[in-house]
């Protein structure tokens, strides 16, 4: 009765979530009938940004949206929450029927659904919080700047006094009262906020990531230090996320672009992103809708800065989030927060694109000193803030060459980097340098040599220094990288063998600011990177796995119930792997090794005595399943309906019989035991093989442990000839059971 109400349970709510309205974007074919004044439209400096680009203010994508288009699509929705002129369309809630319809306007060029595992797909899901201590520091700068050279901007009075950024997050509790922020407040720095979820101006509450973000483009801490290096410029704060919310984000993130491109921004900083709970690696190639927008927003002259994502140490998802896959977007990754060594942070994710373009751009420090909008500073963990970060600098950066266009100092970012021009899918080009653009950037010396040799190519560097390593990498003839890593040297060189290459490709290394190259000329062989006597950190090229592929180890323990021959202390134990394929609806299977313990119990009374007898069965079987999971991100669910089979390795039969003898007056005496166990009739007795159906409903817990109860019902007989026993055909163990189970994600 408890398994059919659970099932019923779960059908009701399958039915529910059927039932709900889904989210659309509804494209529209033509901007007819529609009228524009961008000197009325724009901000002043707007204007001037546009001119400074080369862009036309007259551009179709920047007139409004057909109002007769929104309002018709309108009635026949349940709500329209957003509209973006630079996609002509509007996001809409509307049943499936009236989807139909809509897609039928003449009007209407593209109806499209948008889909959603339904979980806030920011970089905010890996941060995390630490003390700071509050001693007092005589530095001007926090590490976090000091990585970037910062000093050298301090020192010339750059604080990116004159550029405009919008900070697109999921709210800013505290912006308005938190000392951090006492300077921005008392020079009205902060010029305008918009919530788009809410359609208000407050974004003063809600989600605490902006607020520690915001702090990390120009925040100052209780020892005077900055956080962030943009303390002189001007901000636009944009709510534009809600948690969780699994469908309107995006369109909310093409709105806030527009927002900051209408009042003037010169940059925007987006320290969130939309990947594998929302879209397939293969969509990581900047053809995403918010992709789109942020691609149209830098071609309207706006810097942007967007983090790289949380998903480095998830082997399923080897690649970036978008908008960071937007071709001239700065994709920002994270570094260990270490001034001595230079390491990729755990988590930061790899590049290259799903359509193998270079990502990351930049990396900067993936763990921050943040303000806490609770009280104090704090720190955090999370690219979330190596974006923002990044997007001081720039703003710093670009005050020094305001002439500059948006993609023309992208690439001067680029370029200031402390790897540039050596690359990988780990560090992007390094972390960028103040020194740079002041002026105060030194030529690296020589620190290495590359020596052809007949069986490869031998670095030797000049000096060994401690806490430096060599960067390397193989880059194919498309520009592609086959393979990348860094290891630390030693005065023995480090050898890298042709046989470990190939033809056509070219090696690529840095060491100590100092960079060099030369081509491989061996005669094949697979990219494997590995040089004699060395520890590489990074390994090799991290290749994407297989789309959508998805590897678990379970764990399950499950009692058999009981029946009138067999007692409920029957009980099953199982290990194994499985395969997983799809987000929403996957398809899978499973092997494993199950364990299975049958107890039956009778007595036999005797004028003289009484016999008791228990028979045990043993099976251990090698299974496999098939199953189809249906994910419920939204409340953590995953349910699993599937059929199994198995192959039973080993069978064994184990009877023991108590004599229990009594004397003349009727008190038992000692036992007698007698064991008769392994009889291969028996064996033969027990089912060599073993079918049935499985349930489960399981709970996720940060993506990484599945814990879950489940029932099986057994379609195949234990015993299958004869009488066995006190067993027979007819009287077989209960087909039923229930139990728990630990799912163990990689």
């Amino acid at each position: 009765m408890r398994k059919i109400s659970l099932i019923a349970i779960l059908a009701l709510l399958s039915s529910i979530l059927v039932a709900q309205d889904k989210c659309f974007w509804v494209f529209f074919t033509d901007k007819n009938d529609t009228q524009f004044d961008p000197y009325s439209y724009f901000d002043a400096k707007a204007i001037a940004r546009y001119q400074l680009n080369g862009a036309n203010l007259y551009d179709i994508s920047n007139y409004p949206l057909n109002e007769s288009y929104v309002n018709t699509v309108g009635s026949y929705s349940t709500e329209v929450f957003g509209e973006s002129r630079w996609l002509n369309a509007i996001g809409i809630e509307a049943t499936d029927d009236n989807a139909v319809r809509i897609c039928q306007l003449p009007f209407v060029a593209k109806v499209q659904e948008i889909v959603s595992n339904g979980t806030m797909a920011s970089t905010k899901t890996l941060e995390c919080f630490a003390d700071v201590p509050n001693d007092k520091d005589d530095d001007i700068l926090t590490d976090q700047l000091k990585r970037f050279g910062g000093q050298h901007f301090v020192d010339k009075g750059i604080d990116g006094k004159g550029l405009r950024i919008c900070v697109m997050d999921g709210g800013f509790p505290k912006v308005n009262t938190h000392p951090a922020f006492q300077h921005l407040r008392d020079n009205h720095q902060i010029l305008k906020t918009y919530n788009f979820p809410n359609k208000k101006e407050d974004v003063y509450g809600w989600s605490t990531h902006g607020t520690m973000v915001l702090s990390c483009i120009a925040g100052i801490n209780e020892n005077g230090q900055k956080m962030g290096l943009a303390t002189g410029a001007e901000f636009l704060l944009a709510r534009t996320e809600i948690d969780p919310e699994p469908f309107k984000e995006e369109v909310w993130w093409a709105q806030g672009a527009e927002w900051a491109d209408k009042n003037g921004a010169d940059i925007i900083n987006s320290s969130l992103g939309y990947g594998k709970d929302r879209h397939w690696t293969k969509d990581m190639d900047g053809t995403s809708y918010v992709a789109k927008a942020a691609q149209k927003a830098v071609e309207k002259g706006i810097l942007i800065c967007n983090s790289a994502g949380n998903e480095g140490d998830d082997s399923r998802w080897m690649t970036i989030i978008t908008p960071a896959d937007a071709e001239n977007v700065i994709c920002v990754g994270g570094i260990d927060a270490n001034l001595e060594q230079y390491s990729h942070i755990s988590f930061s994710s790899f590049g290259p694109t799903a359509d193998k373009r270079r990502k990351p751009d930049v990396v900067a420090f993936g763990e921050a000193q943040v303000a806490n909008p609770s009280g104090g500073f704090t720190s955090a963990f999370g690219t979330s803030f190596a974006s923002p970060l990044t997007a001081g600098f720039c703003a710093c950066a670009w005050q020094t060459k305001r002439d500059l266009t948006a993609l023309q100092m992208k690439a001067e970012i680029q370029k200031s980097c402390d790897l540039y021009p050596y690359y990988d899918y780990a560090f992007g080009y390094g972390v960028p340098q103040a020194a740079y653009f002041t002026g105060d950037l030194k030529p690296a010396e020589r620190s290495f040599n590359l020596v052809q040799e007949k069986d490869g190519v031998k670095i030797f560097v000049s000096k060994v220094i401690e806490n430096q390593d060599v960067f390397i990498n193989v880059e194919g003839t498309d520009g592609v990288l086959l393979g990348y890593y860094k290891v630390h040297p030693d005065s023995t060189g480090i050898k890298l063998n042709n046989k470990d290459f190939g033809q056509g490709k070219k090696l690529n290394v840095s060491y100590n600011g100092f960079f060099d190259s030369c081509p491989i000329n061996g005669m094949g062989g697979d990219i494997n990177l590995l040089a004699d006597n060395h520890n590489s950190q990074n390994g090799t090229f991290k290749k994407v796995n297989a789309e959508g592929w998805q590897k678990t180890t379970y764990f399950q323990y499950d009692y058999n119930l009981s029946n009138a021959t067999w007692n409920g202390f029957n009980r099953h134990f199982a290990y194994g792997q499985r395969w997983m394929y799809g987000k929403t609806y996957k398809i899978g299977m499973g092997l494993g090794l199950d364990w299975n313990r049958f107890v039956a119990k009778g007595q036999i009374p005797d004028a003289t005595e009484v016999a008791d007898r228990e028979t045990i069965m043993r099976q251990m079987q090698l299974r496999g399943e098939l199953l189809q999971r249906i994910v419920i991100r939204l409340l953590g669910i995953n349910w699993d309906l599937g059929a199994y089979g198995g192959i039973n390795a080993l069978r064994r039969v184990k009877i023991m019989d108590n004599k229990k003898w009594q004397d003349v007056e009727g008190n038992p005496t000692q036992p007698y035991n007698s064991k008769v166990t392994s009889y291969y009739n028996h064996c033969r007795a027990m089912n060599l093989f073993e079918y049935g159906a499985t349930t489960r409903i399981s709970y996720s817990i940060a993506n990484m442990l599945n814990i879950g109860v489940y029932g099986s019902y057994r379609l195949s007989p234990v015993i299958t000839k004869g009488d066995f026993l006190i067993g027979t055909k007819a009287n077989n163990p209960s087909p039923w059971s229930v139990g728990i189970e630990f799912e163990i994600m990689p």
